[in-house]
């Protein structure tokens, strides 16, 4: 997947694409209006520039737009920490990478194992 970058409200919106998997600007608009006061015309512009992004798919269905995801979360957050953490490496080298692990004291067992599995295959 090429990088991509989101914004707070970009965030927010394609959450609640991937967690009702097929809606339209007014679900979204509802999903986000419980905790913030947004516009309806500004979730529909941040909508079509998903689209543009290639992270959604828009469909008209009658006169409405039907959305759905166009990637899997998991390949948007693999690229959003990619990048990130390419960012701090290469200003801070392997202190930053030590910087994370030491802020992994609270994780569970189960996902620390994952981890340490994960760092073996490479």
């Amino acid at each position: 997947m090429k990088n991509v970058s989101l914004g707070p409200l970009e965030q927010e919106i394609i959450s609640c694409v991937w967690k009702k998997k097929v809606c339209t600007a007014r679900d979204i608009f509802e999903c986000l209006g419980q905790d913030r006061e947004i516009a309806y015309n500004t979730v529909q512009t941040v909508m079509t520039r998903l689209v543009d992004k290639g992270l959604l798919n828009r469909k008209l269905q009658g006169k409405t737009h039907t959305y759905k995801p166009a990637v899997k979360k998991k390949n948007v957050l693999s690229s959003l920490v990619s990048q990130t953490m390419g960012g701090f490496t290469d200003q801070f080298g392997e202190d930053a990478l030590i910087a994370l692990v030491d802020g992994l004291d609270e994780i569970s067992e189960e996902t620390r194992q994952k981890l340490i599995n994960k760092l073996q295959k490479k």
